[in-house]
């Protein structure tokens, strides 16, 4: 690690993605990934932040905040590690009617990924150790 990193001990990363309805992307992502609403800020809410917790890892973290033009401009790409039993999420994640971009496939590089598409556009790959 870096001088400069550990003096200012970064730490985490939290993507934050525009959305065209803040409580409906939460309620989205709780619904298709198990993630729970954290906050919800305003009325309606123009800025929340959803999370999963666990004793396998450190918890993730996504923010939304309501897009200040419309259509939505997705940005880039979330990966999102899986510990276990992708495959089992990927049908979960397909039988709750999320759009998907890439089925699981294992990649030369060692990981078993799928790709969704979130209903604002942006993409997930949810990625864990090919067996």
């Amino acid at each position: 690690m870096s001088e400069l990193a550990r003096r200012h001990q970064l730490h985490g990363l939290q993507p934050v993605l525009p959305v065209a309805n803040v409580a409906a992307a939460a309620a989205w992502l709780c619904q298709v990934l198990g993630f729970e609403v954290d906050f919800l800020y305003g009325e309606p809410p123009m800025h929340g932040r959803v999370r999963i917790d666990g004793d396998w890892g450190a918890p993730v973290y996504i923010h939304l905040a309501h897009a200040d033009a419309l259509p939505v401009r997705p940005c880039g790409e979330i990966r999102v590690h899986v510990g276990a039993e992708i495959d089992a999420l990927f049908e979960h994640v397909r039988a709750a009617g999320a759009e998907i971009v890439l089925p699981p496939v294992d990649q030369p590089w060692g990981l078993r990924e799928f790709v969704l598409r979130t209903p604002d556009g942006h993409r997930l790959r949810l990625c864990a150790e090919a067996a």
